[in-house]
């Protein structure tokens, strides 16, 4: 025993650091995940912003908070924010030995329970990524922990066991709602074991601590798994689909074609015969692993019929696996070595034998799962479906941009790409969330848009997937609220446009009219000054007198006394959004278009405006036989 203890702590100390080393390589070597770029964003919110978007997420908001404050020390940096996960993930090793050894009453039994989880693809995997998924484990292996120290020791410790459940049970369903299958595992367990009013204070305490949130954003997210239920192709698919995929995502076998499947169930099916067959009573220790993954499996399965099932949901059950894992190795024979080693002076090579069908189980996991824990953990490829470059918002918005300028994103993923990339003198950002996985009502973008334009007379608005969805509600109501400087189409779909917001109201231009053969120009509005590389604000109000024929294009130039043009902006009406061709007689549109005033520039500018065909470049003179009109002089520089 004396030999045992004098080892533990080295052993365990061991573990660990590999543990830590083993989730540390190529750290920041891969490009951030989509998911990692919304961690980051989402992170760096205030916090009644962050909680009010984690309210309509799938996810909870401890990961996020903890993540702003960590961000808040080091910075905003790929590497670090990796780093938060794998240090979230360590405590999950020592305590994966304090679980195994209360549950079991083996030390041995502990140590297996650690090696396994330091050595799990899954816990690896998810221990070096932006997510929650790091530090579940870690909270429901501390409730475990906790629970069973509870029924166990003295009723004196018994406060502080109760506290230090409450941390980890509020703790998990604060950061992973999936966590909740193996909690719910653990106190059916312990039920089994214990009277219920040992167990009621803290259950009791524990979902006290957790009703607010619950109460806060738990009807929101059923609702909206309900809505999307209706329209998933997942319900197609029968219950047993979903949990083949769920056992296949846990063990991270679909990579090595589910032989890694095979060979833990042959480890386990062997180890429930050995000990049958030599009538142990350590087969009741079973219930707790074969509860925590079969729950989080079936239920994660029957959720993914209404959303979809990745595997990332299913990292609440890895120390279910590590500990169903840990006791067929040690009913395999690791035990039965271990107490022979400590109770003989001089180990001798036989000694192995008595482990044998032991070794060659744990041979047997290394070799299946050689290319997934030596190469695929660390790709990071399970949340990528196709070629992508995290780096394009930065590139397109930077060469451009002031940095007095605001960058609003309709989803956080590609806003925590630009945050990563972001220099000291890149404008700031802020978000309109109009794409999945959430959809701000209209009123509150509106609201957030119209304040930041109080102060930020240029404003960069980057739309993942273009027009597409409510991203249409959007483009159409900037177009028509602001002037449009410039609109680029980028990679995935992605839009990028600059638009004006004069601090000052627009002065009217009384000699601004003009007849076309299908379309007459009523009123027009110009900015009456700006500041070198602010945007002149244009509006033009169009009356359509007949069908027009073709979509012409409207041309607005900035020029100097010399004729010089030094800021265009060409669109049909809304900036594209209204095509001629779709105007009907005797509509009335009204038509915004930005100048983006060179940086250099000052002095008096000309703006003039006309029509031209876009397929020949050709001018479309009025009823008057003009080409162009003027209507007005901006002055650059004014104080």
């Amino acid at each position: 025993m004396k030999i045992w203890t004098r080892w533990l702590l080295p052993t365990m100390t061991l573990i660990t650091l590999l543990a830590f080393a083993v989730r540390m390589v190529q750290l920041a070597d891969v490009p951030p995940r989509w998911d990692e770029g919304w961690s980051v964003a989402h992170a760096t919110l205030p916090i009644a912003e962050l909680l009010s978007i984690t309210a309509q997420d799938v996810h909870p908001p401890l990961f996020y908070l903890l993540l702003g404050a960590w961000q808040v020390l080091i910075g905003v940096n790929l590497f670090g924010a990796r780093l938060l996960g794998v240090l979230m993930a360590a405590p999950a090793i020592p305590l994966a030995y304090g679980v195994g050894r209360v549950w079991s009453g083996s030390r041995v039994m502990g140590v297996l329970a650690a090696m396994l989880l330091a050595w799990l693809p899954l816990h690896v995997y998810y221990s070096a990524v932006v997510r929650m998924y790091a530090l579940a484990p870690t909270f429901i292996l501390l409730a475990t922990y906790a629970l069973f120290a509870l029924l166990k020791h003295s009723p004196q410790r018994r406060g502080k066991n109760i506290f230090v459940f409450v941390i980890g049970a509020t703790g998990a369903m604060l950061t992973l709602y999936h966590a909740a299958w193996s909690l719910i595992a653990v106190g059916l367990y312990a039920l089994l074991a214990s009277r219920f009013k040992r167990l009621a204070i803290p259950i009791a305490a524990a979902l006290l601590v957790y009703a607010p949130w619950a109460i806060y954003a738990i009807p929101t997210l059923l609702s909206r798994a309900s809505a999307e239920a209706a329209t998933n192709a997942g319900q197609h698919y029968p219950l047993s689909y979903f949990l083949w995929l769920g056992l296949s995502g846990l063990t991270l076998s679909q990579f090595s074609e589910a032989r890694g499947l095979w060979v833990m169930a042959a480890i386990v099916v062997a180890g429930i015969g050995v000990a049958v067959l030599r009538r142990r009573s350590s087969v009741r220790l079973l219930a707790l692993p074969v509860l925590m993954v079969t729950l989080t499996v079936l239920f994660v399965a029957i959720a993914a019929r209404q959303w979809a099932l990745n595997e990332r949901m299913l990292v609440g059950a890895a120390p279910g696996l590590a500990l169903l894992l840990a006791w067929a190795l040690h009913t395999l024979g690791v035990g039965a070595l271990v107490s022979h080693i400590k109770t003989t002076p001089v180990f001798k090579l036989y000694d192995v034998s008595k482990a044998s069908v032991a070794i060659i189980a744990a041979l047997a996991l290394v070799t299946v799962y050689w290319p997934t824990s030596s190469d695929f953990v660390y790709r990071k490829s399970l949340e990528v479906f196709d070629p992508y470059n995290p780096h394009t918002y930065h590139q397109h918005i930077a060469p451009r941009a002031q940095p007095n300028d605001i960058v609003f994103f309709n989803v956080l993923s590609p806003a925590g790409f630009y945050a990563l990339d972001r220099q000291p003198n890149d404008p700031h950002w802020s978000y309109a969330l109009t794409w999945d996985p959430v959809k701000e009502p209209r009123r509150a973008w509106e609201d957030r848009i119209t304040t930041y334009a109080q102060s930020h007379p240029r404003m960069w608005f980057v739309l993942y997937r273009g027009l597409a969805g409510t991203n249409g509600d959007l483009r159409g109501w900037l177009d028509s609220t602001f002037y449009p400087a410039s609109a680029e189409w980028g990679e995935e779909e992605v839009f990028y446009g600059l638009y004006g917001a004069p601090p000052q109201p627009l002065k009217p231009v009384s000699s601004a009219h003009g007849h076309w053969p299908h379309i007459e120009l009523r009123n027009a509005e110009l900015s009456a000054s700006v500041q070198p590389g602010e945007i002149i604000a244009v509006r033009l109000d169009w009356q359509v007198l007949a069908q027009i024929p073709k979509n012409y294009k409207v041309f607005v130039h900035a020029r100097t006394a010399d004729g010089a043009i030094v800021a265009q902006h060409d669109a049909m009406p809304l900036n594209d959004l209204r095509p001629m061709t779709s105007l009907r007689p005797g509509e009335g549109v009204r038509d915004n278009h930005g100048l983006g005033v060179p940086g250099q520039i000052t002095g008096t500018l000309d703006i003039v405006m006309g029509l031209y065909d876009p397929d020949t470049g050709q001018r479309i003179p009025n009823l008057e036989g003009e080409t162009e009109i003027t209507l007005g002089k901006v002055e650059v520089g004014l104080p």
